[in-house]
């Protein structure tokens, strides 16, 4: 993220473990949904949207990062597949 947290915002960020950046309205949404800034362990500074029914807060670069291993592992799991015949 390359915008500048102000002094209130990086102590509620410290505080909470997230900021409420605004709510926002993607297409294909039927309404808006609130977003936060929070830290992720690996890419640092991220903003998604509460998931589930918990309304956890998940890294949209890690979430990407393992559907795209689980298809790799599934093509692999073709690929295998096929040659064996």
């Amino acid at each position: 993220m390359s915008e500048k947290l102000k002094l209130l915002e990086r102590l509620k960020l410290r505080l909470s473990g997230h900021l409420y950046v605004g709510d926002q309205m993607r297409e294909g949404w039927r309404e808006s949904l609130p977003f936060y800034l929070f830290e992720c362990p690996v890419h640092g500074l991220v903003k998604s949207y509460p998931k589930g029914h918990s309304n956890r807060l998940e890294c949209p670069l890690c979430l990407e990062e393992k559907i795209n291993e689980e298809v790799e592992e599934k093509e692999q799991t073709i690929i295998s597949a096929s040659e064996s015949f």
